[in-house]
């Protein structure tokens, strides 16, 4: 079982539906769930493969606007290196993304992650591990 550390307060569920209706998506219930309590926060088990290379899971990204690391602004900030129809909602120690991925099932988001010295020249390449979200 996954742990997880945060200094942030629960956040609301018209918060976190607020993220929702920017992006036009419907999170799943799991990751509400999970970031109504966590977001912000680090878990406990952070490893996960991409292929044959091992990374870490950092923390989520946090559902508090007065936070550097608040969930709408790193999708400006990562939205040149994105395709249309994916949303970061994590990171790893090396500023690469965890996100959903909407552009093939519109109510079941696959988990890509993405890194970000090859999304830079084209954000297609940077694309990983498309998995489901259990």
């Amino acid at each position: 079982m996954i742990t997880w550390e945060t200094d942030e307060k629960e956040v609301s569920l018209e918060t976190i539906l607020d993220v929702e209706k920017a992006w036009d998506v419907l999170f799943p219930i799991d990751f509400i769930e999970c970031v109504t309590k966590y977001h912000g926060g680090e878990p406990s088990a952070d490893g996960f493969n991409v292929g044959k290379r091992e990374y870490s899971f950092y923390h989520l990204l946090s559902f508090n606007q007065e936070k550097k690391d608040y969930i709408l602004n790193v999708y400006h900030d990562l939205k040149y290196q994105l395709v249309d129809g994916i949303y970061p909602f994590g990171d790893d120690i090396a500023d690469n993304h965890v996100c959903f991925d909407y552009r093939s099932n519109s109510q079941r988001p696959l988990i890509v992650f993405i890194d970000h010295e090859l999304a830079y020249e084209n954000p297609e390449n940077g694309i990983f591990f498309r998995r489901p979200f259990i």
